[in-house]
């Protein structure tokens, strides 16, 4: 269910094939994720769709509902000129709160491109939005290197930490194109912990939710999965940015039979593996 901004709500539908948005106009949907950008504990929605029909931000009020603030958060303007498919939450720059990328590409010719001879009118660049810690988010895809501004048909991309520096990198798949890898050498420069949750009868154990907390007392929720948005996927293991802060007191993981274990000696700045049975039952 969406909270509109008149109060009002409506249950989300499908009407031949295309998803209504919190006005109830019909919208071409692709990218999807599940992530806490607001750092409240529970798990906000971002969902890309076509071209002038702009991104969604849908933020959980803790009970099921869910209100559309993807114009007060500053990404429907900017997501207006791009069609989304793959996409995904991620802390590029390890300071805890978690950001947007998409990878872009258009579906539909432009007609001012076909004029031109255009072979590739189809290509579109990437798109990063940093979230400013207050519920808004800006455009940072200028600033953040030539190779998210370079157009391409993209369709999908793998979210993870390819060369094992804990921080987020991204692998995009691309349509009549060659495969990019975007090699993040931001994050690593901030504090960081990362975690792989190995389940007793699931070795990746999906779904677990791992706690970070903080020596001021808050909480970082991220979740283990490797699901991903259209043609998309993620890394398994758990990645939390720390910011300047190189001090945690424990490690809190919700296993998904809804057993709870807690760890007190996880190093930062590097990965370790949690194993269900061997932390401390809560």
């Amino acid at each position: 269910m969406i909270n509109r901004h008149d109060g009002t709500f409506m249950n989300t539908a499908l009407i031949a094939g295309a998803a209504l948005g919190a006005d109830g106009e019909p919208k071409g949907s692709m990218g999807v994720d599940a992530g806490d950008f607001d750092n409240d504990g529970d798990e906000d929605l971002f969902i890309t769709a076509l071209a002038r029909e702009g991104h969604d931000l849908l933020v959980n009020d803790g009970s099921g509902v869910f209100e559309e603030q993807a114009a007060r958060g500053g990404i429907r303007l900017p997501s207006l000129p791009y069609t989304g498919f793959g996409a995904a939450w991620l802390d590029f720059d390890n300071d805890g709160w978690l950001d947007i990328l998409t990878v872009n590409g258009a579906v539909r010719h432009a007609a001012d491109a076909l004029t031109r001879n255009e072979t590739f009118s189809l290509q579109q660049p990437k798109q990063l939005f940093r979230n400013l810690g207050n519920g808004q988010f800006a455009d940072v895809t200028e600033h953040a290197g030539a190779a998210l501004r370079r157009p391409d048909v993209s369709r999908g991309a793998a979210f993870g930490d390819v060369d094992n520096d804990g921080d987020t990198d991204v692998v995009v798949a691309n349509d009549s194109g060659p495969i990019r890898l975007l090699i993040n050498n931001v994050g690593s420069r901030k504090h960081w912990v990362g975690v792989r949750v190995l389940g007793r009868h699931h070795r990746d154990s999906f779904g677990a939710r791992v706690g970070i907390v903080r020596a001021d007392g808050s909480t970082l929720w991220r979740r283990a999965r490797a699901d991903g948005s259209y043609a998309s996927a993620n890394d398994p293991r758990v990645l939390v940015g720390l910011g300047d802060t190189a001090k945690i007191t424990k490690v809190r993981v919700e296993w998904p039979g809804g057993h709870a274990e807690e760890w007190t000696n996880v190093p930062v700045d590097r990965y370790t593996t949690l194993a269900q049975g061997y932390g401390n039952a809560k």
